[in-house]
């Protein structure tokens, strides 16, 4: 029998490699990846007679800073599509799988979401009646994967940050 325990710390084998695989309409497959992601949301599982429970999973991709003096502003996230046609079959659908490092862990179940959020910055001038061409600054960009994922308890000490096995 497999015991977990909260560790109450953050290792830095809690940021992983996460990606969610699907398909669209026209069953071409659709990867959204993040790097270094941590999820740091709670363990909330609701219990349910007759039915599975189904966990929100939230990831967030983490920018790596050893290099500061790289300057790097490529963001930790990657969308790759299978093809690019134009039409109904290129619809995104909600069925998928999340990987994390190499390992399927859990199987999408009410599909989830994948959100870019990005801060930015108008410098504005005396005068502007609004923002102006070379004068926006991106200052920031958050990426999160939100999975609603069937519970798979073989694997909560790769679903969540600062849990780890213990012997029992």
């Amino acid at each position: 029998m497999a015991k977990y325990q909260g560790s109450g710390v953050i290792k830095d084998t809690d940021f992983k490699r996460v990606k969610w695989e699907g398909k669209n309409k026209a069953g071409k497959a659709v990867k959204i990846e993040l790097e270094n992601a941590i999820n740091m949301g709670d363990i909330d599982w609701t219990f349910k007679d007759k039915d599975d429970t189904v966990a929100e999973l939230v990831f967030t991709a983490t920018y790596d800073n050893t290099d500061e003096a790289s300057n790097s502003t490529k963001e930790p996230w990657t969308l790759e599509v299978e093809g690019a046609d134009a039409g109904a079959g290129e619809i995104l659908l909600g069925a998928g799988v999340l990987t994390i490092g190499s390992t399927a862990v859990a199987l999408s179940r009410g599909g989830g979401k994948f959100n870019v959020k990005r801060e930015y910055r108008e410098i504005n001038a005396d005068g502007d009646r609004g923002p102006v061409k070379g004068r926006i600054n991106m200052d920031g960009s958050v990426a999160t994967l939100s999975i609603n994922a069937l519970t798979i308890l073989a694997k909560v000490s790769e679903l969540y940050v600062g849990i780890e096995s213990v012997t029992i």
